[in-house]
Formats: structure tokens, C-alpha cells, sequence
């Protein structure tokens, strides 16, 4: 059991410099003092809770008597209060090896401190050990447990194996201070949390300095938590600790523990659960909770939920006679004039022979959060959850997993309205800790990264419907480096398609479809994403064709010259190049009938390059854009004769022409186009088409 956390969830005994505040000196001061009177001393400072004075002199007298057993267990039993989990397991392990039916607990303790320093194998020999072991008549049994301890070795070599999605990370910023950080909640803009007023430790029996512990606030300011605030009193209160707050659903009252010495045990504190309501920017004087307290044990840790019909209840943490072991986890439905109904155990499925507290609920997902070391875990306190309502639990209590959970203590669970975000209290390896490595709890930040999909439509660019385009091939490849990796592909039907990505990766997605652009969008997932479906929209642009209208060149028989009139139709050619650098022309010459196919090759060939010198000299036109082609007679535009055969000097003069074709760098970017022009009076000549002057 821990007794520091039987009543609130706070150390009920702190660190010091010094043996009684600052009072005292420390041990090194005593050098004359004999191992005996040092010894003697510690017991006196372990009977005021003074643990790490305690430990300093058990240290100099280990020194000097390591053979005495009596020194290394009671170093033993110290560390472990001071939550040093490698120094207990270290002078256990020496009263074992010396002599295992000495203090027969110690192997128990031994099994406890291996199994939170994650040694898991040896933790279950130890465990066996102590269950074979024969218990004198004053031996207190931990048999129960132990088997429990095996279960949770058990677990933990498998769940360590297979951790969860779920990430867990030291809180950035001013959030936790030296000492204990503990109970927070998600609130708009940041979080709700109890601490330690001072960040130096002392003998709370002897020391003048401010212990309690009060409610604070901070901000959210990017990743990091500043503007670290303590509330006013109300709620706080100077003369005794007040924590565990937590907002009522409709934000206007809140609910907390208060708590004080107890009569009997000054190392022990009293708790009792109390209400604030607001007064505009203020709170009003806090009222007991009577209804929900009880006379003999304390009453912590305030959580509001839901039962199966949808009202609200509070649940809260008590060791009352008649629950299930240490502490236990109660509700209490809260009637509509803030009364509260009877306080009634969250059942077998929740709570255990040890002690079960931190609840919280996730209305979105119907799940009690709590930890426990009364079910199997990975070491210490776990955290756990149980679908459902009480009453209505829909399975047994089911391990959290790592990294949520590790070998040491890990509570306090608790998420925002999305239950996407959240903290958690722990004090693992990387806490901050003036004494080993786990002395004290920090607040950690839980990001629940559960399985990411990305959803997507394609519509056309300029859609204010946004209306799915069908038959797009979507495909998506994972950016690695300079490579791609192939996920998949879908074609788009009105239903989105939807494709697994993983946080903190890069994606392409390709989108083709005929009459449209090729689109390539980039998706990064982030690692803090807190959505499970990112839904996208990806626009496709349609291929328009630029549709242009050129004028062709017609020629006077067996000519090649450009007379004037076709110079300025040409302008309307040189524009279009103008405007898209990307476009080349082809200049292609035709001929009529008349003359030898080798003749014709030949004219069409001077036709064409005389219309590119043009271009070129007149123009400005580069000549890498410009192309020349012949035909000949080869392609006419229209017959060169009648239709009974007789000769057509029209439809020749319409095939003496150089047509042009424009052509593109990029093969859906060329224009639609079409060829034009009238073949004027000028260029009508030749046998059966003789040009007649004006007449005067």
C-alpha cells in the first residue's frame, strides 16, 4: 500500500535538507554519534514522517555497521516511502541475502521495488519466493498481492512488447514544479491542476514553511503551459490543502477536496469533498459536501459522469467501512437542485482488495478511467478502463497499456471533451526529482493517436457545390525522402474514398481523370493530429482548349511571293506566338494541280520559306520556333476540278496556300484551332481566272 497516497493523493511526508526544517544539521555535523544513536534517531524521524532525514542517518550508521541487518531493512522500508525504487530494491535484496526469515515481508517488498524497476523476471521469482515462504505468527500476509504482482509481471512482458498508439510526453513548459504536481484536468485554453505551494521540501511536523497544497491554473500557449496561476481563496484556502478540483458540467460551480491533519495521526490527513458555486468572476465560500462524506475515513478525488440513462452522477474515492479493500470508487447521482443521491460502490468490476482511485470518465466513449494496484499491473498504481455505465459494466477492468502505464506509479488520467487530448500524473524516469529517480509526480501530456484516415472527394475548380467528380484515379504514394512508396489507389464514386495514413508522414496524392489537368496534392499528417478522419477536398482543373482561328496564305499561280494583303492576316499568327512562348509553329506549303509533283514539292517548299523569312525579318519570330513542311499537291483543300472534270480555277486558287499548325511544349496544353481565309482577287490568275482591272 502507499500510505502517501491514502488520503489524497499527496505526500503526507516531504523532503528536507535538513533533519527538522532548518532547525537541525544535517548528519555529517555528528560525526561523534554512534551508529546505535543514529539508528535511533531515524526511527524517531521515520515515526514523524521524516523519511529523507531518516534515510541520512540509516545511510552513516549502513556505513559503518553494514552487517547489522536491522540497518538495510529499515533503508528498505525508507526508500520505498520516498518512492526510490532502486535504493530499496538494493538494501532488501542485502537483508535477503543475509538472511531471508529475518524480515520475511522483505522479499515481498523486494518482488514490489523489482517489479517497478521493470525487472519482471526476477520480480516473479521473488513473488514465488515469498509465497512459499512460512509467515511467523506477526507476519502480516501479502500472499494475495504477491499472486497478483505475478499476474501483473505477466502482463507487463506482454503489454510492453505491444504498446499502444497512444503517446505520452513530459508537459512543456512551468506546469510542474520540484516537488508534487498532481489532479489535472483539461479546461478551455489550458488546464486545471493541484500542486505544492513550495518548491523546497521540508519535515512537515517541524517545519514553518507553506505545505499545503492549492488549486491552480495556466494557460496554453502553443505546445507549452505558462501563466502558472493559484486561485483565489475561495476556493483555496491557506489554512489547509485544498486539490482535486473539478468543474461541474455547466462550468458555474466547482468541486474539490479539502483537506486537513488527522486528530489521531498528524502524518495522516482528513478529506472531505466540497462545492464552490461562481459569484460573476469570484467564488462563493465553499460548502461540505455532507450528503456524500463520511464520519470515520476520507473522501477525494470529485469526477463527474454519466449513468445508463444519461444523468449526471459524481464519482469520488473513499475508504468508508464496507467497501471492497483500501480505497474504493463511489457514485452518487446528482438530482436537478444540486442535491446528491446515496453513495453506492462502482462494483467488483472496478474496485479491488488495494486501493482503486483517479477516476475519470469519457462521456464520448462511455469509459471509467481509474487507476489501481488491487488489478494486475505493470508495477504500482496502473491505469485502467471499463466500458459502460455503473451498473451496467459492459467487461472487467482492461489494462490501459503502455505507454500510458510503466513500472511506476501512473494515475490521474484524465482527457478533454474530444478525449483526443489529455494528462496523466506519473513519477517515472524522467520526472523531476530531487531525490533517485521516481521520487515525485509530474504532469505528463497523453495524446491519443488513434488509427488517422484520410477521406477525400475530388470536385471541379470553382464548384460552390462541390459536387464529386466520378472515375477520378486517385493515387497515393508515402513520401520517403526523395522516394515514393506506392499506398494505393481508388477510383471516385459519390461515396469519398478513403485512404490509412500515419502521423508524422508526408503524402502525394496523383488525380487523373480525361478532360482534366493531372492534380498532385502533398498531405502531411502531424504527430499531434487528434482527428481519426481528415476529410479533404481536392480540386481538379478541366483541360480548356484554347480555340484559335488563322488565316491561311493564298499565292498567284506558279508564284511564291506574299503579296500585302496576306502580310496583315499573318499578324493574327505572330500574336498567338507572342502570347504563349510555349507555342512553335508549322509553316506548310501547298500547291493546285498544275505542273509535275516534283515541280509542285518544289514550289510549296518556296512558298513556305518565304512566308518563315517573313516571320523571321519582319516579325521578330525566332527560327527555332518556326517549322517548315511541303506537301505538293498532295493535300488539296478543295477538288481542283468540276464535278464532270472539267478544270476549276477556284477551287485551285484555294489550294495554293501555306496553312499553319501551331504546336505546343506540352502535348494537352495545344490549342484547338481552325484554318481560315478568303482568296482574294489578287491571287485569282490563270488559265480560266484572268484578273480584270478596274475600269476608270
Amino acid at each position: 500500500m502507499k500510505y502517501f497516497l491514502l488520503a489524497l493523493l499527496i505526500p503526507l511526508t516531504v523532503f528536507a535538507n535538513a533533519q527538522d526544517g532548518s532547525k537541525l544539521k544535517n548528519v555529517e555535523k555528528y560525526p561523534k554519534v554512534k551508529w546505535r544513536k543514529k539508528v535511533k534517531i531515524a526511527k524517531l524521524k521515520i515515526s514523524e514522517g521524516s523519511y529523507y532525514n531518516a534515510a541520512q542517518y540509516l545511510e552513516d550508521a549502513y556505513k559503518v555497521k553494514p552487517d547489522k541487518i536491522q540497518i538495510p531493512h529499515l533503508l528498505g522500508d525508507v526508500n520505498r516511502y520516498l518512492r526510490d525504487y532502486e535504493a530499496a530494491e538494493k538494501y532488501y535484496k542485502a537483508v535477503i541475502d543475509k538472511d531471508a526469515e529475518a524480515y520475511v515481508a522483505d522479499q515481498f517488498h523486494l518482488a514490489q521495488m523489482q517489479h517497478m524497476n521493470g525487472k519482471y523476471e526476477e520480480a516473479k521469482k521473488t513473488y514465488n519466493d515469498y509465497i512459499k515462504a512460512p509467515l511467523g505468527k506477526k507476519d502480516i500476509s501479502y500472499k494475495a498481492l504477491a499472486k497478483i504482482g505475478i499476474e501483473g509481471c505477466d502482463t507487463a512482458l506482454v503489454l510492453t512488447k505491444s504498446p499502444t498508439k497512444i503517446k505520452v510526453e513530459k508537459t512543456e513548459g512551468n506546469l510542474n514544479s520540484t516537488i508534487q504536481d498532481f489532479s489535472p484536468k483539461p479546461i478551455k485554453g489550458g488546464v486545471l491542476f493541484s500542486s505544492q505551494k513550495t518548491d523546497t521540501a521540508v519535515n512537515m511536523t517541524t517545519s514553518t514553511a507553506n505545505t499545503h497544497t492549492s488549486i491552480f491554473k495556466a494557460e496554453k500557449s502553443g505546445k507549452a503551459y505558462t501563466n502558472k496561476t493559484e486561485l483565489l481563496s475561495p476556493p483555496n484556502d491557506p489554512k489547509a490543502n485544498v486539490c482535486n478540483a473539478v468543474y461541474a458540467p455547466d462550468e458555474n460551480s466547482l468541486v474539490f477536496t479539502k483537506c486537513v491533519p488527522s486528530t489521531g495521526d498528524q502524518n495522516r490527513l482528513d478529506c472531505k469533498l466540497y462545492r464552490s458555486t461562481k459569484n460573476g468572476a469570484e467564488w462563493n465560500e465553499a460548502e461540505e459536501l455532507k450528503g456524500l462524506n463520511h464520519v470515520e475515513g476520507t473522501t477525494t478525488e470529485p469526477a463527474f459522469g454519466v449513468d445508463n440513462e444519461g444523468n449526471a452522477i459524481l464519482y469520488f474515492v473513499s475508504d468508508r467501512k464496507g467497501g471492497k479493500g483500501g480505497l474504493d470508487i463511489y457514485y452518487a447521482k446528482v438530482n436537478a437542485d444540486g442535491t446528491f443521491g446515496a453513495a453506492t460502490n462502482a462494483g467488483d468490476q472496478v474496485n479491488t482488495v488495494g486501493d482503486d482511485i483517479t477516476p475519470f470518465y469519457d462521456k464520448k466513449n462511455k469509459l471509467l478511467y481509474f487507476s489501481s494496484d488491487g488489478h494486475p499491473s505493470l508495477g504500482g498504481l496502473d491505469v485502467f478502463k471499463v466500458a459502460g455505465t455503473p451498473g451496467d459494466w459492459t467487461n472487467g477492468a482492461v489494462n490501459a497499456g503502455v505507454p500510458i502505464n510503466s513500472p511506476a506509479d501512473d494515475l490521474y488520467f484524465a482527457l478533454d471533451e474530444k478525449a483526443a487530448k489529455g494528462f496523466m500524473v506519473s513519477n517515472r524516469v524522467g520526472t523531476t526529482s530531487p531525490r533517485g529517480a521516481t521520487c515525485c509526480d509530474d504532469i505528463w501530456t497523453v495524446i491519443i493517436q488513434r488509427d488517422v484516415v484520410l477521406q477525400g472527394i475530388y470536385v471541379k475548380r470553382g464548384d460552390a457545390t462541390n459536387t464529386p467528380i466520378l472515375g477520378v484515379d486517385a493515387s497515393m504514394y508515402k513520401v520517403e525522402g526523395n522516394n515514393f512508396a506506392f499506398v494505393g489507389n481508388a477510383i471516385t464514386n459519390p461515396v469519398p474514398f478513403v485512404f490509412p495514413v500515419n502521423r508524422s508522414t508526408s503524402y502525394k496524392i496523383n488525380g487523373n481523370k480525361e478532360g482534366y489537368w493531372p492534380s498532385i496534392d502533398n498531405i502531411t499528417v502531424a504527430e499531434e493530429e487528434e482527428r481519426d478522419t481528415i476529410s479533404q477536398i481536392f480540386y481538379l482543373d478541366p483541360i480548356i482548349k484554347i480555340h484559335i482561328k488563322i488565316p491561311n496564305v493564298y499565292f498567284a499561280f506558279d508564284k511564291s511571293n506574299v503579296i500585302d494583303f496576306y502580310k496583315t492576316q499573318i499578324d493574327s499568327v505572330v500574336q498567338v506566338l507572342n502570347a504563349h512562348p510555349g507555342y512553335s509553329v508549322e509553316v506548310q506549303g501547298h500547291t493546285d494541280s498544275k505542273g509535275t509533283d516534283e515541280y509542285n514539292e518544289k514550289l510549296s517548299l518556296r512558298r513556305a520559306n518565304e512566308v518563315k523569312t517573313f516571320l523571321i525579318k519582319k516579325k521578330a519570330i525566332a527560327e527555332s520556333r518556326i517549322v517548315v513542311k511541303t506537301f505538293g499537291e498532295k493535300i488539296s483543300a478543295v477538288p481542283n476540278e468540276l464535278p464532270n472534270g472539267e478544270d476549276d480555277p477556284e477551287g485551285r486558287a484555294r489550294n495554293r496556300r501555306v496553312e499553319f499548325k501551331l504546336i505546343s511544349d506540352k502535348v494537352d496544353d495545344a490549342p484547338e484551332y481552325e484554318s481560315y481565309g478568303e482568296v482574294v482577287k489578287e491571287v485569282k490568275t490563270g488559265p480560266g481566272f484572268t484578273y480584270q482591272k478596274k475600269k476608270k
